[in-house]
């Protein structure tokens, strides 16, 4: 049976169903308007008993089938489509409730840090660098000199507090490698300096003497617990 979609006008050739007195509901695939598809008899969407008898009364005693066929199909559909919504915003709630972990550990690294401190580990893997502190290390100058026939290299900086409570200053820890990226030498620095005011800064100095040859750069970080007072070659 060729029938057109009576919003789209899309035509569509579909099979003819004869268990449903003519009447069956159709949904268009262009479109998705749905319509319910049989003889050519009005069929108002609600109707009082009296209506409906005189309906049935004008058009012989065969259309009461057709009429609640219509309206079984109709029910049946909405009832469909309710659940299909349900479906859908039972997977949106689902979906939202497993990203929102993911999402407030990239938002927020310092804060799970402070909760779990491990995690700083599974941070640094992922290239992230985490500041639990509050405190930033800047305006490094690296210089090389020569004291009684030894070459000394002496770094000075800066430490400033950018939060917006008073933060202790935690020990620092120097790491010098070679070209490859290879560490050949660290050691850790107490500044000793008292906790340091919101907006606050410090400056910090550290010296190494005979330093290994094969150094090249230095990486400046804050030193974790286990690192406190090392110097040693890796």
């Amino acid at each position: 049976m060729i029938i057109r979609c009576p919003s789209c006008r899309t035509r569509r050739d579909v099979p003819f169903v004869e268990d449903t007195a003519g009447a069956m509901l159709v949904d268009c695939l262009e479109c998705g308007h749905d319509w319910i598809e049989g003889p050519p008899l009005p069929v108002p969407e609600q109707r009082t008993i009296g209506a409906m008898n005189a309906i049935v009364g004008s058009h012989g005693p065969n259309t009461r089938p057709l009429i609640d066929a219509a309206r079984d199909a109709r029910q049946e559909f909405d009832k469909m489509r309710r659940a299909r919504r349900v479906r859908v915003a039972a997977w949106a709630g689902l979906a939202m409730a497993a990203l929102t972990p993911l999402v407030t550990a990239a938002t927020f690294p310092e804060g799970v840090v402070a909760v779990v401190p491990g995690t700083i580990q599974i941070y640094e893997k992922m290239g992230m660098d985490v500041n639990i502190y509050g405190l930033e290390i800047r305006h490094v100058d690296l210089q090389h000199l020569i004291v009684d026939g030894r070459q000394v290299i002496a770094v000075k900086g800066e430490l400033a507090n950018f939060s917006s409570t008073d933060r202790k200053i935690p020990w620092l820890r120097f790491g010098l490698s070679a070209d490859d990226g290879t560490e050949v030498y660290h050691w850790t620095l107490d500044t000793e300096v008292r906790p340091l005011k919101p907006g606050e800064s410090t400056s910090f100095v550290t010296r190494l003497a005979s330093p290994p040859e094969a150094a090249r750069n230095i990486e400046i970080r804050f030193a974790r617990a286990n690192e406190i007072g090392s110097n040693q070659v890796p």
